[in-house]
């Protein structure tokens, strides 16, 4: 590289001139031209930098090209700089093609190539290209949307099956004696409840709950075990049609996501055969499919494509690639296409307008006045306030379960007859001749929703023009009209606060998103109940827009839903499934009030419940939160840690290795003394220099670490793959523990090393410490007690291949607003901090999730100072360790 204050340019070493001559001929500057090497070609670098330097400047010799990149084959070195081939190189490496149309040259080869490539070679490449584009991305896209959909629709007459047979029984039963209907009813869903939480405990607890919280740590890069297996999604499908079929009031908006989430790592994971390319091989598509998997669960349960690629993208994502959405807008119209068209041929007449995902609203287009905004940013409050209150009633009830000391006596070891007792108790309450006449228990939440949102008033049914049909004003009555409405809406929304918070901790599949969106209606509707009660003929007066209450449901369902989710995007599924956009404006109004408001208070509902289950995931910040830009890395990063250098020893190095199972990788240091930052080495690497220095040792294979991350997952199963592939006695390797990868070895603090670029595996710089593992490695002899003293004693022999030089970095000054920002983005695990240089301390998502645990009641507080581990103990010779 030489520099110059005028003008530089950046050329392949085949392409570079350096002829001084001509560049005094010109007399004048070049201007920048920036020549970038193939995107597949070995780790799509530039090959060289060269200035352009002025004519009184003498120009230096050619710059050769650096450790690793490919080398030009043949010719002399005139031929090289000026970038000639013969004939018969040119035929030699036109037997090289890719199939995915990349070189393993630099870029001029692939220049002279597609100069000289034939028609056939050109269409065979396009062919190969529009077969990837159609199968991988429109195929499985269209496949995951058409799936889904299938599968949301025999799980809804599945349910529609189970509450049309409670509705008839109950009411056969009720007509021959009263106590038979009595225990039908609650029966009905305790054995439907329990049936289903005992089928999740056997076959798959993770079915259990949303599967949003999961889905969410998973997509920010974090593997759980058996969340997106073949096992849950068949436990998931089947609980919730009991679920739900036995009236339990949950929804299903949470196990669809999770569901969605499960068919596209399916899908995903059915390519394998097609996976000969490493255009296959990435495991980001893989993560894009999950968002689009997300958005189809969405889209099949309003049956709201946009609306359900937004949610799915605010419930599930930090961050998301603008260039992704294609593919999940694809997947959600597919999946709306077939969910709305497919009824007529799957779902029978008689229940197939029950599971109609629309709520369709007849509101004139003149539905509000401007008088009524003020009224839109109080329910907005409300909403704000009711939210943030429900999250703290159900983090207190989990904690509560979790913690108290009674009911782990009781029910601690069998959470399946808990949940029984508590569904018994919902059907008592809910029974339709009791407690159920004030709440309208009969009602399931499709039907009170349709109640709600309709363009009519429950207290003004003695007026024809704004009063609802007496079938419907009946629900709302006790049945004979001794109850006045609000006295119903409001013990309605008192006891469905309560039980659903209670309900959505139980052992079963279970979702959120649909008993808020009720709850919220109910409120709006009480608000909307009371202002048509007090202003029968309008605000206005006569002749003027009336009070729709179907209005102010609408609008307060969207504003609890987006208070207790922190979402915007319920304002687009409200009018996708109310087909409607007069409503959008007060929709709005309410919706961001709400959403501030309760984000200022408390987590989402997901982000609370990723908190009690203590999930590797670190949550969002909180708006006007002062400490996390005053607080600095240096108050919360741990100081006393372990490292490595060129000094320490065998011994040292087995002993720390033991002592911190945990650790995945260690810092390289000069020295003590010193502790200048060189690099960083895996644990992976240091436990093979020692299985090849003092043979097998069972201490140091004890890995306590409970999830990994999604790359380091992906990337040893697709370099096992790879490997298998070129040697037929890798078998045993791949099932060695101490099995390297060009991607494991850098500790995974960040992708070092990328998975696309294997063509040219046998430039790569870490090609020789990988190959030598393919070696049969031959059993050590026998060791005696001199021998392996002195081996302990010596100091380690790190290849410096191994080393990774650049980990991920932080000053001590930097602040914890910008530390959350970087590990959100970048998907860290843990991060160096250094001092001009100077190895001062480490923080990883542990110190930053204990640093932000009371971040809404006291702020980002720093967390009391601590070593990373015990101190070590030396072990014996044996191999026993502390």
């Amino acid at each position: 590289i030489n520099f110059s204050p005028l003008s530089f340019s950046i050329a392949p070493p085949s392409l570079v001139e350096c002829d001084s001559t001509r560049e005094r001929e010109r007399g004048s500057l070049k201007s920048l031209s920036l020549l970038f090497s193939s995107p597949f070609s070995s780790l799509g670098r530039l090959s060289v930098i060269s200035m352009t330097l002025p004519p009184d400047v003498p120009t230096p010799d050619p710059i050769p090209n650096p450790v690793g990149a490919a080398q030009p084959k043949g010719g002399s070195d005139e031929d090289q700089r000026e970038g000639l081939l013969s004939a018969e190189e040119r035929d030699l490496d036109d037997d090289h093609w890719d199939e995915d149309g990349s070189t393993e040259s630099d870029v001029a080869t692939g220049i002279r190539r597609g100069r000289t490539e034939t028609m056939t070679q050109f269409l065979n490449r396009q062919y190969q290209n529009i077969v990837h584009f159609f199968v991988e991305d429109w195929f499985l896209s269209a496949l995951l949307g058409i799936i889904t959909a299938i599968l949301s629709i025999g799980v809804d007459v599945a349910i529609e099956y189970l509450l049309h047979m409670r509705l008839h029984m109950f009411e056969y039963l009720n007509e021959v004696s009263i106590y038979s209907g009595f225990c039908y009813w609650v029966l009905h869903i305790g054995v439907c409840v329990t049936f289903a939480a005992l089928f999740c405990s056997l076959v798959s607890k993770q079915a259990v709950g949303s599967g949003i919280p999961e889905v969410k740590v998973i997509i920010s890069g974090f593997v759980l075990k058996n969340y997106l297996s073949m096992k849950t999604l068949i436990a998931k499908v089947i609980g919730l049609v009991f679920t739900l079929g036995g009236g339990l009031p949950v929804g299903k908006e949470g196990p669809f996501v999770h569901m969605g989430a499960i068919v596209a790592s399916l899908l995903t994971k059915a390519t394998t055969a097609c996976r000969y390319n490493q255009f296959f091989s990435n495991e980001g598509r893989e993560m894009e499919m999950l968002s689009s998997g997300c958005a189809v669960g969405i889209a099949c349960t309003f049956s709201a494509p946009a609306g359900g690629v937004l949610y799915g993208i605010e419930s599930t994502s930090k961050y998301f690639a603008v260039k992704n959405y294609w593919r999940s807008f694809f997947a959600t119209t597919c999946s709306a296409l077939v969910f709305r068209f497919a009824m007529a041929a799957i779902v029978p007449p008689h229940i197939g307008g029950t599971i109609t995902a629309y709520y369709q609203t007849s509101f004139p287009n003149e539905v509000f006045l401007v008088e009524e905004i003020p009224l839109f940013v109080l329910l907005g409050v409300m909403c704000g306030l009711a939210g943030a209150l429900f999250i703290l009633v159900h983090r207190k009830i989990a904690t509560f379960m979790k913690t108290n000391r009674l009911f782990l006596a009781v029910f601690g070891k069998s959470p399946v007859a808990f949940t029984a007792l508590v569904a018994c108790f919902v059907g008592v309450v809910t029974y339709p001749e009791g407690i159920g006449r004030y709440i309208a228990g009969k009602l399931t939440f499709r039907e009170t929703l349709a109640d709600f949102v309709a363009n009519c008033s429950f207290v003004l049914s003695n007026d024809t023009g704004t009063g609802c049909n007496p079938s419907l004003i009946a629900h709302w009555t006790g049945g004979d009209g001794s109850i006045h409405p609000l006295i119903t809406l409001t013990c309605y929304l008192l006891v469905y606060f309560f039980i659903v918070a209670q309900c959505i901790s139980l052992h079963i599949p279970a979702g959120i998103f649909v008993p808020s969106f009720v709850m919220g209606a109910c409120g709006g509707r009480i608000m909307g109940e009371a202002l048509a009660m007090w202003f029968p003929e309008g605000i206005r007066g006569a002749g003027n827009p009336q009070i729709y209450p179907g209005l102010y449901a609408v609008v307060g369902a969207a504003a609890y839903t987006g208070a207790v989710t922190h979402s915007l995007s319920i304002a687009v599924i409200v009018c996708e499934t109310t087909g409607q956009l007069c409503a959008l404006l007060p929709v709005l109004i309410a919706l961001m009030i709400a959403n501030a408001i309760c984000s200022f208070l408390q987590p989402s509902i997901y982000e609370s419940i990723i908190l009690l289950k203590n999930l590797p995931f670190l949550t969002d910040l909180p708006p006007s939160r002062i400490s996390v830009h005053t607080l600095k890395v240096e108050k919360v990063m741990v100081k006393e840690l372990y490292f490595i250098s060129r000094n320490t020893t065998y011994k040292e190095l087995r002993d720390l290795v033991i002592a911190t199972p945990q650790l995945r990788s260690y810092p390289f240091v000069t020295d003590k003394e010193s502790m200048c930052l060189l690099g960083s080495v895996s644990r992976r690497y240091l436990v093979y220099l020692l299985y090849n220095k003092l043979g097998h040792d069972p201490a140091l294979h004890n890995d306590k670490r409970r999830s990994r991350t999604a790359s380091e997952l992906l990337s040893t199963i697709h370099s096992f793959r790879r490997q298998s592939s070129h040697a037929t006695g890798l078998g045993q390797q791949a099932s060695n523990p101490n099995y390297l990868t060009d991607r494991n070895i850098s500790g995974n603090t960040l992708l070092a090393h990328s998975p696309l670029h294997d063509a040219g595996s046998h430039h790569r710089v870490l090609a020789p410490l990988l190959s030598r593992q393919t070696e049969p490695h031959l059993d050590l002899p026998p060791q005696s007690v001199m021998e392996r003293a002195t081996i302990l004693a010596s100091c380690v022999l790190i290849d410096d291949a191994a080393i990774d030089p650049a980990p991920f970095q932080l000053v001590n000054g930097t602040s914890l607003f910008k530390v959350h920002t970087l590990f959100s983005l970048l998907g860290l695990n843990h991060a160096y901090v250094t001092e001009r240089g100077r190895l001062v301390g480490v923080v990883s998502l542990k110190e930053l999730r204990e640093t932000f645990a009371n971040i809404y009641l006291r702020g980002a507080l720093p967390i009391q100072r601590r070593s990373m581990a015990p101190p070590v103990e030396h072990s014996s010779e044996s191999g026993s360790s502390a």
